[in-house]
């Protein structure tokens, strides 16, 4: 089952050893000096070997790169052929100190490095970026699409080195893939698992392949590979709306120091049926549980090759290619803002303060008669999408006698977004259905928020008098199939020459340049399904065109209640419901598909499109004398940034008519305008870089590191559309038991966000005490500008207005959700490590990060709006690992925990996620050679995710989400 690595002793001189040789080739890190150093010495000396293996092989192997390397760096190597140390390469870096991962359906899928976001950490495969767009795109990687199966070992660049692309503030993760070359002819590995979660009750198969050839002369190589995955994956969340937490009255609430919070989104006192009112009281507008259900069926190819037609000359091609189809389904009970209703509302619970809501219970028949009450509110959505990302490389490198240099040209694209989606919502009462009469599914519902979860209550009689035609309201208006679609495209240009001299200290001189060129377009569509007869080309010919108001839910198409509901059931975290009516999806989408015809269209007017001419050049020296060595260079890097969207005005204008009370539809009901904004923006960085490592001693490291890093703001953060909407005074009134605001709310990116930009030291010691087995203490610190932090806001925004709809002038916009640049952000903390291997099978490690962070100045186009510290920032973390291997048998159990984090500003205060902790084990038996029977428990302890508005209170309650805990079992086969 296991590689063999080979270690040469005595471990004091391992600087000089083939393991430091072999180390330094596979990660491509380029020390040809050293390396010619450490064969000089090979060639001299005959050393005595001996075989170490598996997981302390691994663990030795991630030691001697983090010894040897000039820089800030921690490494992750496979524990054989396809075998990482955990299910996902993701999780795998959660071992490293300063890391954390989060989570999509309880798989790692993205990294954040010492308390930054993971949009500021940079990853890349093989030196270059791999584009992924499931949607909505992002330059954060998304992990969960990359087999681990196909990397070698990952490098974690904390300082970095001018040689590297930019873009980590936070650092950069480097990943390795194998080579035909360095691998056994007619080598790889076959892996078959199952996998079962307890949220999902299924059992469900994955696979790997991999398989390397080489020729007998050893100079021509091919390597392939396959993945094959089937996952369902389903997260049941409970909380409130994270953009609605309110404030009733007129005056501002205070914080936990007494301080005023800026928050204009009051309300008018609430009063419940029995004359009580609540006022200076925090309460959130909606409360809501939901189960989000998604299949995905995930393929991975990866095709390399590698020629030496001389010993100076190598010629390679690498190709990457995923597929990942998703079928997402989602089940949400809302009981929403216009459940505020003193008609409704029995009985409000209020924390010890007085001043947080944390509970309350509602009655169809609170008034004396029964009103109509809607809600609970009963949604659902179902999506079918597919997202591709495909990447290739020729690579061209030459050895001279003196220099080294190597030619990459390269593309990167991807293309994801829905194929069908569909959205649908049902009121509890009969309301839009021409009943004589009122009737309401549920006579009752209840929510509260305790420290951790969030619990609902309806009428346990609600899905029976569903499914017997009692209530069930159609909303036509929160129905549609609409959806967003991306595609991503990079193409790469990459030169660098390593010139080995001997100037003294000065030991290589490295120089490089790289352009890249890179395309988003995003864009939205909209599915509207008509009745056959319905005449397409003339309604394509019309003024309005073809919309909404023509497809199947605002023509008596949307199915009833009673044929579609059934129970959403097996609720085993996130929140507590007793009842949980949920639309059937199949049934849904074969009713409208058997009487309507599909008909999709792209808005052309509601795209935005971003375009990026990166330049860089950089010139880096690597030096050495005595017992230091280290790297001192400045990379240079010019960005031109072409932005253009198309936003979107909305006039809600009237809702029903005041004499039929039906519906009001087309223009009448609403109108749409849109308004190209594009704009180019070009800045140039210098990022200058210096590290350096003293071998104090055999055994001991003292290492240095100062440096400026850039990073460029997130895609849809710079890009996305604004959003206006206005609600008239007419339509404020049709909704006025609902409590219906008029006036203007909106949302939108930032096209004058400016790039992260960071100044940071580092100061370290490890001591190397055995092989194997190592200590530290690390030191840090960043003074980060420009970091983007998400805002709901009151806007002023001078509005051009529409005639005889709103007045043109400037417009207050409240709420308004986007995004500002921060300032004078302080990260700043310690890294501690220890690990141990002992003579007796057993071993361990693990590591304590301790970050603390200010709270910085947060602006839009120069306007200050509050204060933030730094999004994604955890004031601690730490991860301990103990493992077991012998020949036979192996076990290792890994616990992590990630302290408070900060995830946003939110109505004045910040949204902070609770410590979260988490224990995951794997084990493995040693069948006979090459052979082993695997199984795992990934999140073992349980954990659920909570967040809450504001540190000074934990009843200010926003999620709690639960993705289950795994089981995989399976077999191993290498050879």
């Amino acid at each position: 089952m296991l590689s063999t690595r080979h270690f040469s002793l005595p471990f004091s001189k391992l600087c000089k050893s083939s393991l430091y040789l072999s180390v330094l080739s596979a990660l491509g890190s380029g020390y040809a000096y050293a390396e010619q150093e450490a064969l000089n010495a090979i060639n001299k000396k005959e050393m005595e070997v001996i075989e170490v293996r598996g997981i302390r092989s691994s663990m030795a192997e991630n030691l001697d790169v983090k010894r040897m390397s000039g820089s800030v760096v921690d490494a992750i190597t496979a524990e054989d052929i396809g075998k990482f140390p955990d299910k996902n390469v993701a999780d795998s870096l959660q071992r490293v100190p300063g890391v954390v991962i989060e989570r999509d359906g309880g798989e790692g899928a993205s990294v954040s490095i010492r308390g930054l976001s993971s949009e500021l950490t940079f990853t890349q495969l093989n030196g270059n970026f791999i584009a992924s767009s499931p949607g909505e795109p992002s330059r954060s990687f998304d992990y969960t699409l990359l087999p681990s199966s196909m990397i070698e070992s990952v490098e974690v660049f904390k300082s970095p080195e001018a040689r590297l692309d930019e873009g980590g503030v936070g650092g950069t993760v480097l990943m390795h893939s194998r080579k035909p070359l360095s691998m056994e002819a007619n080598s790889g590995v076959f892996n078959v698992e199952s996998t079962y979660a307890d949220v999902t009750k299924e059992y469900e198969p994955q696979f790997t392949g991999l398989y390397s050839w080489k020729n007998d002369d050893e100079n021509f190589g091919i390597l392939v590979g396959y993945t094959y995955q089937e996952r369902t994956n389903r997260t049941i969340s409970g909380g409130t709306d994270a953009n609605v937490w309110r404030y009733t009255g007129d005056g501002q609430p205070t914080d936990v120091t007494g301080n005023s919070v800026d928050n204009n989104n009051g309300w008018d006192t609430i009063n419940d049926s029995n004359g009580n009112s609540y006022d200076g009281v925090w309460f959130p507008q909606v409360v809501r549980g939901s189960v989000l259900n998604e299949k995905r069926e995930r393929e991975g190819v990866r095709f390399s090759t590698q020629w030496r037609p001389t010993n100076r000359l190598e010629l390679g091609f690498n190709y990457f290619g995923f597929t990942l189809g998703q079928d997402r389904t989602e089940s949400v009970i809302d009981i929403p803002e216009w459940s505020l209703n003193p008609d409704f509302l029995t009985a409000v619970n209020l924390d010890e303060t007085g001043t947080i809501a944390t509970g309350m219970q509602y009655d169809a028949m609170a008034s004396g008669i029964e009103s109509d009450m809607q809600f609970p509110w009963m949604r659902g959505s179902y999506v079918r999408e597919e997202s591709t990302s495909d990447t290739f490389d020729f690579n061209l490198t030459y050895e001279g006698d003196n220099f080294k240099a190597r030619f990459v040209i390269g593309n990167t694209q991807s293309e994801g977004g829905p194929e069908e989606s569909w959205e649908a919502a049902y009121k509890s009462s009969n309301a839009g259905e021409n009943a004589a009469t009122i009737q309401n599914a549920a006579q009752m519902a209840g929510w509260s928020l305790e420290q951790d979860n969030v619990s609902l209550n309806i009428d346990p009689n609600t899905l029976v008098n569903l499914q017997n035609g009692i209530g069930g309201g159609r909303d036509a208006g929160s129905s549609n199939s609409s959806f967003v679609r991306s595609e991503l495209e990079e193409n790469y240009y990459q030169a660098d020459v390593d010139f080995y001299i001997d100037w003294g200290f000065l030991k290589t001189i490295r120089t490089g340049a790289k352009y890249r060129h890179a395309t988003l377009h995003r864009e939205t569509g909209n599915t509207f399904f008509l009745d056959p007869n319905f005449d397409i080309a003339a309604g394509e010919a019309s003024e309005q065109g073809i919309t909404r108001f023509d497809s199947y839910q605002w023509n008596g198409g949307m199915p009833l209640a009673q044929n579609v509901f059934t129970s959403e059931n097996n609720i085993a975290g996130g929140f507590d419901i007793n009842q949980m009516p949920s639309i059937d999806w199949n049934k849904y989408r074969d009713m409208v598909t058997a009487n309507y015809v599909p008909y999709t269209r792209i808005e052309d007017n509601f795209v935005y499109d971003i375009e990026e001419k990166i330049s860089a050049f950089y010139i880096q020296g690597d030096f050495e004398f005595s017992e230091v060595r280290g790297n001192l260079g400045v990379r240079v890097v010019q960005t031109k940034t072409f932005t253009s969207s198309t936003d979107l005005y909305t006039y809600q204008l009237d809702h029903t008519n005041d004499e039929t009370g039906e519906p009001v539809t087309g223009d009448a009901r609403f109108v749409e305008d849109y308004q190209l904004v594009t704009q180019q923006n070009k800045d140039t960085q210098i990022l200058p870089s210096f590290n350096i490592a003293w071998d104090a001693t055999d055994d001991l490291v003292v290492r240095g590191a100062i440096a400026k890093v850039m990073s460029r703001p997130d895609y849809s953060d710079l890009g996305a559309q604004q959003r206006i909407t206005f609600v008239s005074d007419e339509w404020a009134d049709d909704r006025a038991a609902f409590n219906e605001l008029p006036g203007f709310s909106g949302s939108g990116g930032n096209k004058n966000l400016k790039p992260f930009e960071s100044v940071q030291s580092d100061l370290s010691i490890e001591y190397y005490y055995s092989e194997g087995s190592a200590a530290g203490l690390a030191l840090f610190y960043k003074k980060v500008d420009n970091f983007v932090v998400p805002l709901v806001i009151d806007a002023q925004q001078s509005f051009a207005g529409k005639t005889n709809i709103v007045d043109s002038g400037t417009i207050t916009i409240a709420p308004y959700s986007t995004v500002g640049n921060g300032t004078d952000a302080v990260s700043k903390g310690a890294e501690v490590f220890i690990q141990h291997a002992f003579d007796n099978d057993f071993g361990f490690y693990a590591n304590y990060t301790y970050n603390k962070t200010n709270k910085a100045d947060v602006s839009i186009n120069g306007e200050a709006f509050g204060q933030s510290p730094l999004i994604g920032s955890a004031k601690y973390q730490y991860n301990t690992s103990v493992y077991y291997e012998a020949d036979y048998f192996n076990v290792r159990a890994s616990y992590n925990k990630r302290g408070e984090t900060v995830l946003g500003l939110n109505s004045g205060l910040n949204v902070y996620q609770d410590p979260y902790e988490q224990l995951d084990v794997n084990a493995s038996v040693n069948l006979y050679d090459g052979l082993s029977l695997t199984a795992a428990v990934i999140n073992l302890t349980k954990s659920e995710s909570v967040t809450r508005l504001g540190n000074d209170t934990d009843a200010r309650l926003l999620n709690t989400s639960y993705s289950g805990r795994r089981y995989y079992a399976g077999f191993n086969y290498s050879f």
